[in-house]
């Protein structure tokens, strides 16, 4: 073989390996455009930077790098940020709080946990930076304004829920607004402190209102006790009173009629009623006296017992 046919048939392998590797490079970087998303993804496809398209879970396909890109998010993640103290790996680091005035002029370190996902990957891309950081101080402020119209007693005892649903609600609202594309799912009030001479005349206070309401207790549970008895008897008086009172008629009754009976009988024959009247009170009377008897054989005098009609 010359060395000119070597050279020829040398040159046509040198093309064709350019053009196979040419041919390998265009298939990678063909092929560097086809992406997974997971079931707990979605994808966000960006051309030159803006938005074009959203991705749900499956193998899909974008243009190469640079005419499109994909972001991949995990949207089903909760994801912590703390207002009064910082959180790292989910986990609280230290910290008192952070310090809030309240409506009657004094101070608490209140420390709160706000929980959320994406719920707009788009937007979550597009518009904010800095996440973790935009709700924290959103919720800060929403924690300042809701504290400052309280009293301390409220929010140490019954406010607590109102405070986080109010926190809640206000800060989803602030970042529809901004079009974050954040869902808040939970804010938790992790603790509530306040300076410890506060706290001591918070304690006293406390006491004092656990005593007012154990003697209550004890109160209502002395008149459940007592009422019922009292009903008891005034349903018993009532009811002797109505006994009584039925006795008392029914013997007015008997009487009147057997007096008018008598005013008849007397009508029809004075003399015969008068006497029967008298001997009958009579009767009665001598019931209760004692009882002589006279033997006249004896030669004794015989004892005048003279009895006179009226």
């Amino acid at each position: 073989m010359t060395v000119g046919r070597r050279q020829h048939w040398v040159g046509i392998g040198s093309r064709n390996l350019i053009a196979f590797a040419s041919a390998v490079l265009l298939g990678l970087y063909l092929a560097s455009g086809i992406y997974v998303v997971d079931a707990d993804q979605r994808g966000v496809v960006r051309r030159f930077g803006a938005v074009v398209g959203r991705t749900g879970p499956g193998m899909h396909y974008h243009l190469p790098w640079p005419a499109e890109r994909v972001d991949v998010l995990q949207t089903t993640t909760v994801v912590k940020t703390g207002v009064g103290f910082a959180l790292a790996e989910s986990k609280a680091q230290s910290g008192a709080g952070m310090a809030v005035l309240t409506g009657d002029t004094n101070i608490l370190q209140i420390g709160v946990v706000l929980q959320y996902i994406i719920r707009d990957p788009a937007d979550f891309l597009v518009r904010i930076d800095q996440p973790a950081a935009l709700v924290g101080l959103i919720a800060q402020g929403v924690l300042t304004a809701t504290v400052i119209g309280m009293p301390v007693d409220d929010v140490l005892t019954t406010g607590r829920v109102a405070i986080q649903n109010n926190i809640a609600h206000r800060t989803q609202e602030i970042l529809d607004k901004y079009q974050s594309g954040i869902q808040i799912t939970s804010v938790n009030i992790m603790n509530v402190t306040l300076d410890r001479s506060v706290a001591q005349a918070f304690q006293d206070v406390a006491n004092a209102m656990a005593d007012r309401e154990k003697t209550r207790n004890e109160a209502m549970a002395y008149r459940n006790d007592l009422i019922p008895k009292a009903r008891g008897e005034a349903r018993g008086a009532v009811g002797d009173a109505k006994n009584y009172r039925e006795q008392r008629i029914a013997e007015a009754v008997g009487e009147t009629g057997r007096f008018l009976s008598l005013a008849r009988e007397y009508e029809r024959a004075p003399e015969v009623t008068r006497t029967r009247l008298y001997l009958e009170a009579m009767e009665r009377i001598f019931r209760k006296v004692k009882t002589y008897i006279v033997d006249t054989q004896s030669g004794r005098v015989p004892l005048n017992l003279r009895v006179t009609s009226p």
